[in-house]
């Protein structure tokens, strides 16, 4: 327990959000990417709390022949029929007939409806693939490139990781693409089961209040709806921004050539202390496989402090020790933390020869 307290401590201290989240990002590469897959969360969410809403405050209800209650399964994918029929039900069953297990058929049949798996998956794969690919161009691409030029490449750029074929990719580029969108379909499809659980929690509370004859029970409802919402916007954004950045640092890493130079940027206003210090800092990328790499000047495709800790201390036999170097965060080749908004520039300009089928790709998109 102790352990977990240093941890969160010190991530809270370092994770960079000191609510200005919503500022545009300072890369001009992802910054509409960003915005663009911001509105489609948000967008999601909204459409999921005016649902329950409707659904909670009986605004759904119409007359009909009652219906028997579909056996459908909760968290899979459902069809169009099986949704059509939940609905139905719902809306001619008499709302003060409503048993818990109906009000949780709603919000299943919410989510189902706007945040469904596959569309999110899909979402998630759309950042990532166009995310990476960004990295490579980086990479590829001797001049400075604007807003402007991200998002002529942003529209251009193939929208799925299947897609991906007609963009000449090495090994490690394409393992790094697998994964950046695996990872982005796994935090996107915790959010939706994070928003049934959240929801889920709300009404079972409320329907307590109301049993118990608390008065005031619709506007609590409204109002604890709302706050969690805000939440799950500002989670939505942490995917967003982390996602997006991390993609692309990884995407840039592993497009370089190996023993190539690049410089670590962490010129923000949330810059967290550990951000902070490796601003600036110099590395030379080295292939993953790279005999006695050295953490501290060296990185490499992947490389991510997963499983190392923030905190300088650990509990051990009910003392406070101090960690190795070992289990210390390292300079990543992606992101530090949750909401970080580093980045590498290279320190020699990138020749567009080192993959000239790419270049000639990248001049015509920007021509």
């Amino acid at each position: 327990m102790t352990n977990e307290v240093l941890e969160t401590m010190h991530k809270a201290i370092r994770g960079g959000e000191d609510g200005d989240i919503w500022r545009p990002h300072e890369s001009p590469l992802i910054r509409k990417l960003v915005e663009l897959f911001t509105q489609r969360g948000l967008l999601h969410l909204g459409n999921v709390r005016k649902a329950i809403e409707a659904w909670e405050l009986g605004k759904n209800q119409k007359a009909g022949k009652p219906q028997p209650k579909p056996q459908v399964g909760m968290m899979q994918v459902w069809t169009e029929d099986e949704r059509e029929l939940v609905d139905l039900y719902l809306r001619v069953l008499p709302f003060d007939m409503w048993t818990l297990d109906d009000h949780f058929l709603a919000v299943e049949l919410t989510v189902q409806t706007y945040m469904p798996k596959d569309v999110l998956i899909a979402e998630a794969d759309w950042l990532a693939t166009k995310a990476t690919l960004l990295g490579k161009v980086q990479a590829n691409w001797e001049k400075e490139l604007t807003a402007n030029d991200a998002a002529k490449l942003l529209m251009a750029l193939p929208n799925t990781k299947e897609e991906s074929g007609g963009v000449p990719l090495t090994k490690v580029e394409k393992t790094t693409l697998d994964f950046a969108s695996a990872r982005a379909a796994e935090n996107v499809v915790n959010l939706a089961d994070n928003t049934r659980k959240m929801m889920r929690g709300v009404i079972m509370r409320n329907e307590e209040r109301k049993q118990l004859g608390q008065p005031g029970t619709q506007q609590a409802l409204q109002q604890e709806l709302f706050d969690n919402f805000s939440q799950l916007n500002r989670d939505w954004r942490r995917i967003a921004v982390t996602e997006a950045g991390e993609c692309q640092l990884q995407g840039f890493i592993a497009a370089c050539e190996p023993m190539s130079k690049v410089k670590r940027v962490e010129m923000y206003g949330t810059a967290c202390p550990f951000c902070k210090k490796i601003h600036g800092k110099i590395a030379t990328v080295v292939p993953a496989d790279y005999p006695n790499k050295d953490p501290a000047t060296m990185i490499w495709p992947g490389k991510n402090n997963i499983g190392r800790s923030a905190s300088p201390y650990k509990r051990v036999a009910g003392k406070l020790v101090k960690r190795s170097e070992d289990e210390l965060w390292q300079l990543p080749a992606g992101l530090a933390h949750p909401h970080c908004r580093g980045r590498w520039v290279a320190t020699t300009k990138a020749q567009p020869g080192d993959d000239p089928d790419f270049a000639a790709l990248l001049e015509k998109i920007l021509a």
